[in-house]
């Protein structure tokens, strides 16, 4: 099955990078409107939407929705690109800004953690790592279903440049990276529930949040460099690195560990308000409990 599931993937892909990229975007709006027609987490999204712009108007949402759709259609034919010359795609369409950030991060010489979202498409963040700065990249994910997709994705990954870290691997590929200076890649935007997660606002409420990248910066002294990829207006993909975030130590590691993660889901946030129809507004990222932190708190470690 790996095998015709990765040659599939490779004909897609082959046929997409035939089209001129304005086509190409025509076409991923035109995918987004037929996943909504089909209701494709529909209620989620606006589930979503109102709880993050309680002030929008019906139709100023309705609006909005239509038009995240067209980016989510966009993004899936794009993540089906990455299966053919995904690095010239990336050579081509990818304009740098402040990569001096990420230049003096990595000059430290323990590592770089890279943090994003799953916002305009991070595919593209990522292989910028080994293919415009030369720097090789390991993904922290999740194993992928079915496994055979897993395969495939993991193969064409690691062809320009890109190594995965899944259970029960995960740790040993993250230490491996640090130790030989590379990029280590974290998306901090989905929820996490206990034991790893700590409920930190976002978007005004309190949701459990991943914790493992305030840990591990703590830990190991790496610095920690948002990042961004977000698709202009023309097709082109802006890779925007920011400066690195302090790592604070408060003196209690609990606390220490819940400032950090509450800084690095306010940075998310701060993307999400700034591109937010890019934004992968399918993701359950409110669930759990959602009540209210005691007074004066900025989190709560989940147990």
């Amino acid at each position: 099955m790996f095998y015709l599931g990765l040659i599939g993937l490779k004909l897609l892909a082959f046929a997409l990078s035939l089209l001129p990229r304005r086509l190409f975007l025509l076409l991923g709006r035109g995918l987004g409107a037929l996943l909504r027609a089909f209701g494709m987490r529909e209620k989620v999204v606006a589930e979503n939407v109102a709880r993050a712009f309680p002030e929008w108007s019906g139709e100023a949402r309705e609006a909005f929705v239509k038009k995240s759709y067209g980016e989510l259609g966009t993004l899936f034919l794009e993540i089906l690109g990455t299966f053919y010359k995904f690095d010239r795609f990336v050579e081509r369409y990818s304009d740098l800004e402040n990569e001096h950030f990420l230049e003096e991060a990595l000059a430290k010489g323990k590592g770089v953690f890279v943090m994003t979202a799953h916002l305009g498409n991070w595919e593209v963040l990522t292989a910028v790592g080994p293919n415009l700065l030369s720097t090789p990249v390991t993904m922290v994910t999740k194993a992928l279903k079915p496994a055979w997709f897993h395969r495939a994705v993991e193969v064409s990954r690691a062809l320009i440049g890109i190594k995965m870290a899944c259970e029960p691997r995960t740790m040993q590929g993250i230490l491996r990276a640090l130790k030989k200076k590379e990029i280590v890649g974290f998306v901090m935007d989905q929820y996490t529930g206990a034991p790893v997660g700590a409920r930190v606002p976002f978007f005004g409420v309190p949701v459990g949040s991943h914790t493992a990248l305030a840990t591990l910066a703590l830990r190991t002294g790496a610095p920690v460099v948002p990042a961004i990829a977000v698709r202009k207006p023309d097709g082109r993909y802006l890779i925007r690195f920011e400066e690195a975030l302090a790592t604070a130590d408060v003196g209690d590691q609990e606390q220490s560990i819940l400032v950090n993660t509450a800084a690095y889901v306010a940075r998310t946030e701060a993307w999400v308000r700034e591109f937010p129809a890019q934004w992968m507004w399918i993701h359950r990222r409110w669930k759990g409990d959602l009540s209210p932190l005691p007074q004066g708190a900025i989190g709560e470690i989940l147990k």
